[in-house]
């Protein structure tokens, strides 16, 4: 039976449970919930003022007052939220709180990346942790651990309001197919526009498959109603 959390941002989610270890991310917020042995929530703290810096034991850098940080209920070690969410649990050797060491030959075959590293977030040119798919000083949103340039993030919103277009025009398309009288004009739209774009109604998501495939089949019977009570009219 799944555990369900609630994340700090308030949304109740449901932990799948094939996930990769603890690791995971509220897909409301997108941020980083950071999980102990046993799904436990870790709530992230604050710096209080005046409290000296403290220094995250997985990428290495001090936690900055903005900067939200758990304590491993183990070992009582910092580390930032996002770094403990990232790698799945604590980052001292030998705690029962750090996640479990994957052997097999996919994770040895996969690209690894060091918890020091860091990259420069190409909307606001702060460094964020290399390892991050979101810039924690400005929020943009990458799509990828990859270093991106200022072209790379242009080209990813370009993609990204082209995508949020076209799942609009699936809508207007599947209701458009629920008024009877314009059934013929709406199939030819919908054959002539959905057809050639399968790759990116799939891109667009399940639902979006549903609604685009639904236009077309809706738009089709009541054409082919209206074609059946034209005949009816002319031969009576």
């Amino acid at each position: 039976m799944s555990t369900i959390i609630t994340c700090e941002c308030g949304a109740a989610v449901r932990l799948p449970e094939n996930r990769t270890g603890r690791q995971f991310r509220c897909p409301k917020c997108k941020v980083g919930i950071a999980l102990a042995v046993g799904d436990k929530v870790l709530r992230s703290q604050r710096l209080a003022a005046g409290q000296a810096g403290i220094l995250c034991q997985i990428c290495q850098t001090a936690i900055s007052p903005e900067e939200g940080f758990v304590n491993c209920p183990k070992c009582e070690q910092s580390h930032h939220s996002e770094c403990w969410s990232e790698i799945g649990g604590c980052g001292t050797y030998g705690c029962t709180q750090a996640p479990a060491i994957d052997k097999s030959e996919s994770a040895f075959a996969a690209p690894m990346t060091a918890w020091g590293d860091t990259k420069i977030c190409p909307a606001c040119k702060e460094t964020i942790k290399s390892i991050a798919l979101k810039c924690r000083h400005c929020g943009t949103e990458f799509k990828t651990v990859d270093p991106l340039s200022m072209s790379d993030l242009k080209r990813q919103r370009r993609d990204d309001r082209e995508l949020d277009t076209f799942r609009k025009v699936v809508i207007g398309l599947f209701v458009a197919s629920l008024v009877g009288c314009i059934a013929p004009l709406v199939l030819l739209v919908a054959l002539l526009y959905l057809l050639p774009k399968r790759d990116k109604l799939r891109q667009a998501g399940p639902q979006y498959m549903v609604m685009g495939s639904a236009a077309m089949v809706v738009s089709l019977l009541f054409s082919l109603a209206l074609l059946a009570f034209g005949l009816i009219e002319f031969y009576a």
